[in-house]
């Protein structure tokens, strides 16, 4: 298996002032005040990651059903920018795209790593997605060049799994895309996968964004065995919400 990461992704990690992609820190939903400036001020958090939605035309951070916060975009970029983390744009709401990108390309780019995501592609047991993969991968190419993509499949709780279809769908639609990539993978459904999955770290340069709650301690252990952390980002949470720092626990 590719352990090592390609050389586009070093200015992240050394941004960052670690090794390896495994060894970045991140927060999940940092999507109101109290939470942002907490991460913020954790010495063990390098990267937020925030979700965009639209409500009643006002672009905020929420992650639906929720439909309320006490903080907009603007504001939640500036802060992450201003301490110097890197910033996750997880975007719920086709709508924010234009302004977001343009916003982050005015105020962070160049300041501070950067990187954007959506779910582009069904995956199990999840809805269809909103947003159109090529036109969100172009839009983001061409707007905020700096970062890179974060992109995944609709997932609940429930589904069978990634399986060679899905994952084969992504890669199609990555053939031409010259960005760097991140495929997301939720943690509950990468063991049964993974054999295809390594398939990909020896034929690209992409990283994996291992996401998502867990509850069994077996499959933090088979993770953390099995998963190269300099290939691998880990944005993983215990049911209770509490975060995983995979390689330093």
């Amino acid at each position: 298996m590719a352990t090592a990461f390609a050389e586009r992704w070093r200015p992240i990690v050394e941004a960052l002032g670690v090794k390896r992609p495994g060894d970045i820190g991140w927060i999940h939903g940092a999507n109101n005040t109290q939470a942002l400036l907490g991460a913020l001020s954790d010495t063990n958090v390098h990267f937020i990651e925030g979700d965009i939605s639209v409500v009643d035309g006002e672009i905020i951070m929420a992650h639906p059903p929720v439909i309320e916060s006490d903080l907009g975009f603007e504001e939640w970029l500036d802060l992450t920018v201003d301490a110097g983390k890197g910033a996750k744009l997880d975007f719920k709401s086709p709508e924010a795209v234009t302004h977001c990108l343009n916003y982050a390309r005015q105020h962070a780019q160049g300041k501070i790593p950067l990187c954007v995501n959506a779910d582009i592609l069904e995956g199990p047991g999840g809805v269809k997605p909103v947003f159109k993969p090529e036109a969100f991968m172009g839009q983001c190419i061409r707007s905020l060049p700096q970062a890179f993509l974060s992109l995944g499949w609709t997932v609940e709780e429930g589904g069978l799994g990634y399986t060679k279809e899905t994952v084969d769908e992504m890669l199609t639609l990555l053939v031409e895309v010259e960005a760097a990539v991140s495929l997301c993978f939720h943690a509950g459904y990468l063991r049964n996968a993974w054999a295809r999955l390594e398939e990909i770290l020896e034929e690209t340069d992409y990283t994996f964004t291992i996401w998502g709650r867990i509850e069994d301690q077996g499959l933090l252990s088979w993770i953390r065995a099995n998963t190269p952390p300099g290939r691998c980002f880990y944005d993983i949470q215990w049911k209770d919400g509490t975060q995983i720092h995979l390689t330093s626990e």
